[in-house]
């Protein structure tokens, strides 16, 4: 199998676009972290459509030979948090977890 090394262009854009169509999943690791920083399915979608890219943030994992990809927006309660995203086949998105942020 072809490792992916090519990086998904207008990474917020899309992220956005694939949340408001409800092309999305979020995977079991972020649905637990969810729970525990309590953050909810809509301050999830909040993070997304209020967010950024944070190209800094991304990553490329090598288990999954993709990139992972963090958005920087903030919650229902305007606070700061970020997703981290991975793209499937640019059709559809995963949650793969999300993380809360101070100041």
């Amino acid at each position: 199998m072809k490792k992916r090394l090519e990086k998904v262009n207008n990474v917020a854009i899309l992220a956005k676009r694939l949340i408001e169509k409800g092309a999305y999943v979020i995977s079991n690791h972020a649905y637990e972290r969810g729970k525990q920083r309590a953050l909810s399915v809509g301050d999830i979608q909040n993070i997304i459509k209020t967010g950024y890219h944070e190209k800094i943030k991304d990553e490329y994992v090598e288990e999954f030979m993709d990139w992972n990809y963090a958005i920087k927006g903030k919650t229902l309660n305007s606070e700061l948090a970020r997703v981290c995203i991975a793209f499937v086949q640019e059709s559809s998105l995963i949650i793969v977890t999300v993380i809360r942020l101070e100041g």
